[in-house]
């Protein structure tokens, strides 16, 4: 330890000051190397409460580092024969702790404290401590993963509009012809929530059937959505919350639900956590399966980095821990991720009441005599285990369960079991399951099985939905190197001695230069269908382009298929098509063309089928789209499944519009471009390229974060106006041009004046100045002015040359 003399009288004047401009706060915890440095040291405790001093002791105040962290505090110490004293609460102010500190009395010796590294530099009156792990108290720090908050939406986004989406089928063959429309109407923005409305027509005529037509309603229902609670209300159609051993059903009533979508970013399932220690400031940088996915800087201390999963199933995670003297240590441990398991505290639920539904897609308002209730319940124990509960109830039938997932370790895979009851017509029912996965790299395994007595029941098996007695599922996954090995096992019984068993094997293989293989094996072990057998091939030709060939074989017979097709682009206006050919005992020839405009899809076609004896021709066209009525304008579109918006830019035409730095299409004669294929509550990209512009275009701005409601539309407002911008360049009286940095002034009759500032060469810019106006210019030898065309010659940029200021 080095040790110095100060003069105390220096010393305890330079502690009076400090103490007097300093807080008495205690800070538990050292601050970054590279914070900025506060206005104010602190003093590590109250020097009111600090322990008496012994005769002949120094006092000191000291500026303290602890393992290279400045703490920025001022530490009170006693010094005597060569040695530090202080009490345990400063210590435990500067971050140390130590077995039995809390029972410490009076003052402690530094160099007491097993471990312990001490530097005394008298001529700066500073205390460099270096302490081993053991004594850094203080709880874990908890670094990495933050849940993002939720998006907000723009209240000036919000705008009332009506939107109709369609698909068009028809088809006509030899003695028949059908027409089948599906539409769906929206209506958002007007109140709360959004209204929905969803029906099917269907018009056919057969020369032996006759004509035949109907129109059912399918789903009616108003939601509002709580995104800062995540709570979604459903009052209408919907269907019930389900579980992996229950079934959902469709109902007419309300639905109460947790809604993960309404906070998209947050992250539900556990995260990837690694607890450490540094002694020094390090860099900790976390990897998995060998892509970095957090870097983080950590003080000395204990630490604990939760990063989000990128992965399902196994994965090898591996954290290098670098400190400030650039020594590294590297740590590898096993990952194991499950998208079904909540996290620890977690919950997600889901409460019905209203009607069953019966002959759904049939009749457009049949539900059962008899109310019901049914509840779902998820909550995360652990990170390890999640609980599951289920309960419907109705007339005469009451049903309740329960379940667990269990993620055994880092290597285990995920075991789940479940039980359930039920009482219906006095009779008791019993039904249970178990189940285990394990997806890795080289191995997936998805095994389970579920099983009920003949007297168990449910509420979907009440409206006729019958309920399979024992479903018994097997899968086994193996990566080759070569390719992916499958093999599969069904069995399903149904009431009535009906039992299916059905076994699988495939391969499958994908090539950067001879394309992708594929071939499969399935048998009916009841015997009933025999076997089938399946090999296809395919090769990509770029331009979403592409040719394949396959081969079949079933009881029916044998059959040879080839053809080619390029795709229709997923977003962006292109054309499509298709050509088959086939051979065999069951072939079908086919060619069809598509075409993906703003405005909608269609695709139309021919088919031809022939076998056992028999042909038949039929040709086809589809259409979908969708129109929206907002703004008082009305917008053919393509069919929106999610959310969308309307750009605006204020009437300025041929803007280009990008969405996520792709381009989408530029503003119409309006100033307006509807945009869609939008990811509800999420922040969706919006920019225009304001480069295309004339000068005399102001933009407001060029990009916006949109984030609209579920099944509904937004408003994206780029303000823009059109100026006139106005360029001159003065000359004095004398002939010369006005001095550069000369400040004018443009007055008008009933406007603020406005301060301008002549450039070189006597150039001054006004920006949409009043015709007439009077521009005064201030001289060495006086004052002197110009005044404005009146009207200005023209619109857009104007130039007006030369002019003499009088």
């Amino acid at each position: 330890m080095t040790t110095g003399k100060p003069t105390r009288s220096h010393w305890t004047s330079l502690a009076a000051s400090a103490i007097a401009a300093c807080s008495l706060e205690c800070h538990a915890r050292p601050v970054p190397p590279d914070a900025a440095a506060p206005q104010q040291l602190t003093l590590a405790t109250d020097v009111t409460n600090a322990s008496p001093k012994e005769p002949g002791m120094e006092e000191l105040y000291l500026g303290v580092t602890l393992n290279r962290v400045d703490t920025h505090k001022l530490g009170h110490f006693y010094r005597a024969h060569d040695a530090l004293y202080t009490d345990a609460a400063t210590l435990h102010a500067l971050g140390l702790s130590w077995p039995g500190d809390h029972q410490a009395h009076g003052l402690v010796a530094l160099v007491s404290l097993p471990g312990l590294e001490i530097h005394y530099d008298a001529a700066n009156q500073r205390l460099s401590l270096t302490a081993p792990i053991e004594l850094l108290g203080g709880p874990s720090a908890l670094i990495g993963y933050i849940p993002p908050p939720p998006p907000r939406l723009d209240p000036a986004a919000r705008a009332p509009g009506l939107l109709f989406n369609y698909d068009l089928y028809a088809q006509g063959g030899d003695g028949y012809r059908a027409i089948s429309g599906w539409n769906e109407l929206r209506l958002f923005g007007l109140g709360p929530g959004v209204w929905r409305t969803s029906s099917v027509v269907n018009a056919t005529h057969s020369n032996i059937a006759g004509d035949d037509r109907q129109f059912i309603r399918l789903d009616t229902s108003w939601e509002l959505d709580f995104p800062s609670s995540m709570v979604s209300v459903v009052v209408g159609d919907s269907t019930n919350g389900a579980l992996d051993w229950t079934r959902a059903t469709r109902f007419g009533g309300i639905r109460v639900s947790r809604d993960f979508n309404l906070q998209p970013y947050r992250v539900t399932v556990p995260l990837a956590s690694f607890a450490g220690e540094a002694t020094l400031p390090s860099t900790v940088d976390m990897f998995i399966n060998g892509i970095r996915q957090s870097e983080q800087n950590v003080l000395p201390g204990r630490f604990q980095i939760d990063s989000a999963p990128v992965l399902n199933g196994a994965g090898q995670a591996q954290v290098v821990v670098t400190d400030i003297t650039g020594q590294s240590r590297v740590v590898n441990f096993s990952l194991y991720n499950n998208p079904s398991m909540l996290q620890a505290g977690l919950s997600d639920w889901s409460f019905e009441a209203g009607k069953v539904r019966l002959d759904y897609g049939l009749k457009s308002f049949s539900y059962a005599a008899d109310a019901m209730g049914t509840g779902t319940y998820r909550y995360g124990l652990s990170n390890f285990l999640t609980l599951e509960a289920h309960a419907e109830v109705t007339r005469d039938l009451s049903m309740g369960g329960g379940s667990f997932m269990l993620r055994m370790g880092p290597a285990g895979g995920v075991l789940s079991a479940s039980y359930a009851m039920s009482q219906h017509a006095g009779d008791n029912g019993y039904q249970h399951g178990l189940g285990y996965e394990w997806e890795g790299v080289l191995l997936n395994v998805r095994l389970s099985t579920l099983r009920n007595d003949a007297a168990f029941a449910d509420v979907a098996s009440l409206a006729g939905t019958g309920l399979p007695r024992r479903v018994d599922q097997a899968f086994f996954g193996l990566n080759l190197g070569r390719g992916q090995l499958g093999t599969s096992y069904l069995r399903q019984d149904q009431a009535g001695g009906i039992r299916a068993r059905y076994a699988s094997l495939s391969w499958s293989q994908t090539t950067s230069r001879y394309g992708n293989f594929s071939l499969s094996f399935s048998h009916d072990l009841g015997g009933g269908t025999g076997s089938t057998a399946y090999v296809y091939w395919s090769l990509p030709l770029g331009d979403r382009r592409q040719v394949w060939s396959g081969a079949q074989h079933q009881t029916a017979g044998n059959t040879l298929t080839a053809g080619a097709t390029q795709s229709i682009p997923g977003d962006s206006d292109g054309w499509g098509w298709r050509v088959q050919g086939a051979a065999g005992d069951q072939a079908t020839d086919q060619a069809e063309v598509g075409q993906l405009t703003r405005f909608g899809e269609w695709r139309a076609g021919v088919q031809a089928w022939r076998g056992d004896g028999r042909s038949d021709t039929t040709a086809y066209v589809d259409v979908n789209g969708g129109v929206l009525l907002m703004l008082g304008s009305v917008f053919p579109m393509r069919r929106v499944d999610d959310s969308f918006a309307l750009v605006t830019t204020d009437g300025i035409a041929g803007v280009p519009v990008m969405l996520e730095n792709r381009f989408v299409g530029n503003t119409n004669d309006k100033g307006q471009l509807l945009v869609t294929e939008l990811n509800a509550w999420q922040n969706n990209d919006v920019k225009i390229d304001p480069l295309v512009l004339p000068a005399e275009i102001e933009v407001g701005r060029v990009q916006l974060s949109v984030v609209p409601p579920t099944d509904s539309g937004v408003l994206a407002r780029f303000p823009m106006r059109r100026t006139t911008p106005v360029m001159l360049a003065l000359r004095a009286p004398d002939g010369q041009w006005v001095a550069p940095g000369t400040e004018a002034r443009l007055e008008s009759n009933g406007a603020p004046a406005v301060e301008v500032v002549v450039g070189y060469e006597g150039k001054v810019y006004l920006q949409d100045p009043p015709a007439g106006a009077r521009l005064m210019v201030p001289l060495a030898s006086g004052q002197c002015s110009i005044v404005l065309p009146d009207p200005l010659p023209g619109s857009g940029w104007l130039d007006l040359g030369e002019l003499p200021c009088r």
